[in-house]
């Protein structure tokens, strides 16, 4: 499984954290139902914003990427998404860019002009396909107009650049890489010509997926480039999307101070990972109530447990047991969360309300739902 992952100029978000909770959901789910997996996610620093915020602050650009990267990954950690193999950097593959380009070039999907390379999406007859666009529609996308592209639609996999510095030596001439091929040099260097699961904000959907998919397909010759795509939706703030260009967002590391760990993961698990939702401070806070009673319900349970141990009773009661079903049924169902976690509470309750029949299968059947959540409740109370 491959994750966009952030720009590093600037603190992460609580936009950003919705999505890299969704997918350690999804990875932790995985493992449960017996897959290997190996999860990575890339890094942009190499990236017109990361180069304009170091110059600003008079630092090189690889340290204030590493500045944020660290602090992107340490808040992750508190946020308790652990399921994450590795973070990779875009600058790392500089050599794997400019020979995918190569390639690009000499396949005929993509040609230089002045300095710069475009890919030729009239080489690609399914360029549109992720994004369920004509090529009629994709005339009428014009991203970054050029007049020396031979066709608008056409993208960008290096730039010329003879400006402020860091700029790369390639065999195109001096420049920067397209934001695209940083991606799919990552990516297929790391996961090979066709994995299963790629993932992102909705937003990248077109342009930036599609164009993954395009340069990947036209370079190996293999379809599908990914087996599994899924987006997940946005957070906005009243109406508008949460971003740092906006100013309308909330750090990860003030949240994360402000709520904790647990409280948070449970806000942002409480729509369908597809959904984009408007981010309230008070609906945060409305979670509290739940945790304290799944951290007191699961210290009553390892002590009722203990205490039962002895008397044999190995299976989880069916008044307990149509939750249980019910939370994997929602998991199974497109990793429907809000009514996995609803489930969950309808067991909590049912345990809290009579605790006859509580054994060490139902508190290991209940840890193990709240481990697929990510919840690590304290046995203290």
């Amino acid at each position: 499984m491959f994750v966009c992952g952030p720009t590093v100029y600037d603190s992460v978000h609580l936009g950003h954290a919705r999505t890299y909770l969704v997918y350690d959901i999804l990875a932790r789910y995985l493992k449960f139902k017996g897959f290997a997996l190996q999860f990575i996610v890339n890094i942009t620093d190499l990236d017109d914003k990361v180069f304009e915020r170091a110059e600003e602050e008079g630092v090189e650009y690889k340290a204030l990427a590493e500045r944020y990267t660290q602090e992107f990954i340490k808040c992750l950690k508190s946020l308790n998404i652990t399921s994450i193999d590795a973070f990779l950097k875009a600058s790392k593959y500089i050599g794997e860019i400019e020979h995918q380009i190569e390639q690009l070039i000499e396949k005929g999907h993509a040609y230089q002009a002045d300095g710069d390379v475009y890919f030729n999406t009239s080489s690609f007859p399914d360029y549109g396909k992720l994004s369920h666009q004509t090529p009629a529609e994709l005339k009428l996308r014009r991203l970054d107009p050029d007049p020396k592209k031979r066709d608008q639609r056409d993208f960008q996999l290096w730039r010329s650049w003879s400006g402020r510095p860091p700029s790369f030596q390639s065999k195109f001439g001096q420049g920067r890489p397209g934001w695209h091929i940083e991606d799919t040099a990552i990516s297929i260097s790391t996961l090979g010509s066709g994995y299963d699961i790629h993932g992102g904000a909705i937003e990248l959907v077109f342009p930036h997926h599609e164009a993954e998919i395009a340069q990947a397909e036209s370079l190996t010759g293999r379809k599908p480039f990914v087996k599994y795509w899924v987006h997940t939706g946005l957070l906005v703030v009243d109406g508008e999307k949460m971003s740092k260009s906006f100013g309308n967002f909330v750090t990860l590391k003030d949240a994360l101070e402000t709520y904790g760990s647990d409280v948070l993961r449970l806000y942002l698990l409480s729509r369908h990972y597809s959904e984009t939702f408007d981010f309230k401070m008070s609906d945060v806070k409305s979670f509290e109530k739940e945790i304290t009673l799944i951290r007191r319900t699961v210290s009553r349970l390892k002590r009722l447990a203990e205490s039962n141990e002895e008397e044999g009773n190995l299976r989880v009661e069916a008044r307990f047991q149509r939750h249980v079903d019910s939370f994997f049924s929602a998991m199974d169902d497109d990793l429907d969360t809000p009514k996995a976690f609803d489930a969950l509470m309808l067991l909590i309750k049912e345990v809290n309300n009579d605790m006859t029949g509580v054994d060490q299968d139902l508190l290991n059947t209940v840890l193990t739902m709240l481990s697929i959540i990510g919840l690590e409740p304290s046995s203290g109370d």
